[in-house]
């Protein structure tokens, strides 16, 4: 899954969000309407009411949006979608910080929530290269390297009591998470690979399916339909997976789609070409970018002046509030703020996203050395608490009407090629709520702006399904 969320928790936990305040859309000038693409969609249609017959749709939550603190919010999450993805909270660095230390209080809270209001909840993920505590590619004490049987053991460890903690509630898992590389379709030079080679992929697939038999097992990655090298591999990696004696499900597309790239008949082809091999088929990333150049890598240049830095850390006020820090202690923490924010940033810029949990932690292990260890427990308490929201920040350029027609049409065209293929796509999952809380948030990528009010966007999705054949 691409990063999402990226304003940091100081623990070993996932992200918690990209500096994220949309913009109401502004009415344009008459000059500027263009005729719509579709009729706004009646106030009584949801998009799991539309969808219903077909397949699932789903959206990713993040903690302040399966918090139910907001019942606005639940309430448009219930009436729109009828499964969810933990945004972050069930990834490794979230649920095992510490060498074989479980936390799993954030995703029993999604769980918790999806079932209150019937929503299928699914796992994501048991084993990617990025979102990855440091410890687990460092080697044992008392070792000079890494040994490929002591990586072997932390994965097996951390697969299966993953899966065995949540057997019986989520209905598939993606096992491995984004394990070949852009453009040549080698497979990804992570640790897992380095150390134990393409077998890791088969044993997670065995693993999550001795712990849990009950739940689908899915592989996932992006560019699946966009890049024919790595969509290649990923056929190869079916066939790998079945010679192993490994059970896979299906194939999840990730779906961070731009306004040309893929093409609807490219989206098609890779469609077919996995339901042919006989797996269910998921789009379960879905965004697109209305503004090309709004994407997250371009958005972390604090040089740049035309976009904001995310800011990756608690303000200082809130660690006075919560934690007691004195004036002394912040003078002090800024800095090392500040040197940690322009590492994560170059990190994002290089996409080398397995350094940003190295630089999380050693800022924490930064920080405790100038805390008291009552201050380093009220830490603690103040971190475990559900995270996520919108923090204050520039809106984006709202999107010209113009803009907003090529987004609906581009998502008409994408949900017409879903609906042809309906009998082989079992779920649809849009990566976030609305625009305000993405991880694309610049570039205006969801159906609902960050007012969760429908766009242009929204009504098209509807009416494609009265097309539908």
């Amino acid at each position: 899954m691409y990063f999402s969320q990226f304003r940091l928790r100081l623990s070993a936990s996932a992200f918690a969000g990209l500096l994220a305040l949309g913009s109401v859309i502004r009415a344009e000038p008459a000059a500027e309407e263009a005729s719509p693409v579709a009729l706004p969609a009646p106030a009584s249609a949801s998009l799991k009411g539309s969808y219903g017959p077909y397949f699932l749709v789903g959206a990713a939550l993040n903690a302040r949006q399966y918090s139910g603190q907001d019942p606005v919010l639940t309430a448009l999450i219930t009436r729109e979608f009828d499964c969810a993805t933990a945004e972050n909270d069930m990834k490794w660095e979230v649920v095992e910080p510490k060498p074989n230390t479980f936390r799993f209080a954030r995703g029993d809270k999604f769980v918790d929530f999806c079932q209150r209001h019937n929503l299928v909840v699914i796992g994501h993920n048991l084993c990617w290269h990025a979102q990855l505590p440091s410890w687990v590619a460092k080697p044992e004490p008392g070792q000079e390297t890494l040994t490929k049987e002591v990586l072997l053991a932390r994965l097996e460890n951390h697969v299966r009591t993953v899966a065995t903690h949540f057997k019986g509630k989520v209905r598939g898992w993606d096992v491995v998470n984004e394990a070949i590389a852009d453009g040549s379709g080698e497979y990804r030079n992570s640790v897992f690979y380095r150390l134990i080679g393409k077998e890791y992929i088969a044993l997670a697939f065995k693993w999550a399916h001795e712990a849990d038999p009950g739940a689908e097992l899915y592989y996932n990655d992006y560019n699946l339909d966009a890049d024919d090298a790595k969509r290649t591999r990923a056929v190869e990696l079916v066939h790998y997976l079945r010679e192993q004696g490994a059970h896979i499900d299906g194939i999840g597309l990730q779906g961070h789609y731009n306004l040309t790239t893929p093409t609807a008949a490219k989206i098609d082809e890779t469609i077919k070409l996995f339901a042919d091999l006989g797996l269910k088929v998921m789009i379960t990333e879905l965004d697109v970018e209305a503004i090309r150049d709004g994407h997250v890598s371009g958005a972390v240049d604090a040089n740049t002046g035309n976009r904001p830095l995310p800011r990756f850390f608690p303000e200082i006020s809130v660690l006075k509030e919560k934690v007691g820090v004195t004036d002394a202690q912040a003078a002090r923490i800024e800095p090392i703020f500040d040197k940690a924010q322009q590492e994560i940033a170059a990190a994002v810029i290089a996409r080398e996203f397995h350094r940003i949990g190295e630089v999380r932690e050693d800022t924490k292990d930064a920080l405790d050395k100038l805390l008291d260890e009552h201050q380093r427990a009220a830490l603690e308490e103040l971190l475990a608490q559900p995270f996520g929201g919108r923090p204050a920040g520039p809106p984006p350029p709202p999107l010209t009407a113009a803009q907003q027609r090529d987004l609906a049409q581009r998502y008409a065209d994408i949900f017409s090629v879903f609906l042809k293929n309906r009998t082989a796509i079992t779920r649809v999952t849009f990566w976030g709520v609305d625009d305000g809380e993405s991880w694309r948030r610049q570039s205006h990528p969801l159906l609902l702006d960050d007012k969760l009010q429908r766009k242009p966007a929204y009504d098209a999705v509807i009416a494609a399904v009265a097309g539908a054949k």
